[in-house]
């Protein structure tokens, strides 16, 4: 268990965006504030600009209006209080029990899915996340292994070949993204995150889907632990934030 995480300032790691033809600005940046909720580069309760958010990513302030009116709509941004400030919700201990046991039925079953086409190149991809992962683990790395964690799991679940129920997980990993930085926190999190990661590679590495279930849902039930145990100790979080069990 590492005494202290490394951590970067969120905005710093937002960007510069670079502008590829083929797809609008409006779209390549819905896709990099998305990207940027469900690793949890930003905070619950964290308030989000609009001339911030266009002068880290290096662009005008009207596709980053038009993504954040979409981000709104799909529940990971709120608006808040008399001045309507925009920011990253804060979800009650309900709606995190909720999130945690719709996760654990889509994302395993999206994992047993994923066996019957997974190939050695997305496992070669995976293992080589988890081996990101367990480098930023070693050094602290709460963002590197963050952004690497949602790869590992995102890499499984798009195996299954799934597009309505990848949409679905993504939808949740949008909502609960920024919380999981929280459950990171937790001690020995490092250490029992990678041991369920290393237990998927194996059953990928075997072909046997109800061990990946089963790893799976291991992680998550752990991160939510470990999450409502940090939420519990944590006074200074707001009082909606209570435990989640």
């Amino acid at each position: 268990m590492m005494d202290s995480t490394v951590e970067r300032d969120s905005w710093s790691r937002l960007g510069p965006l670079a502008l590829t033809d083929g797809t609008t600005a409006q779209a390549q940046v819905y896709l990099r504030l998305r990207e940027a909720l469900i690793s949890g580069i930003f905070r619950p309760g964290e308030e989000i600009s609009l001339r911030r958010t266009a002068a880290a990513l290096g662009t005008s302030v009207t596709p980053v209006r038009e993504a954040l009116r979409q981000l709104e709509s799909d529940g990971g941004l709120e608006v808040f209080g008399g001045n309507r400030v925009l920011r990253v919700p804060i979800l009650t201990a309900d709606q995190l029990a909720d999130i945690r046991d719709i996760r654990l039925q889509l994302e395993g079953f999206a994992a047993s899915q994923a066996i019957e086409h997974i190939g050695p190149a997305q496992i070669r991809l995976i293992a080589n996340a988890s081996a990101i992962m367990q480098r930023a683990a070693d050094a602290g790395d709460a963002d590197l292994y963050l952004e690497s964690n949602w790869r590992f799991h995102a890499l499984i679940y798009r195996a299954a070949n799934r597009p309505i129920l990848m949409s679905t997980i993504e939808g949740m990993w949008l909502r609960v993204g920024p919380l999981i930085r929280l459950a990171v926190t937790a001690p020995f999190h490092f250490e029992r995150s990678m041991e369920s990661h290393r237990a998927a590679e194996a059953a990928l590495q075997a072909r046997d889907a109800d061990a990946l279930q089963a790893a799976i849902m291991r992680d998550i039930s752990d991160a939510a632990s470990d999450l409502g145990n940090t939420l519990n100790a944590s006074p200074d979080l707001p009082a909606s934030m209570s435990a989640l069990t």
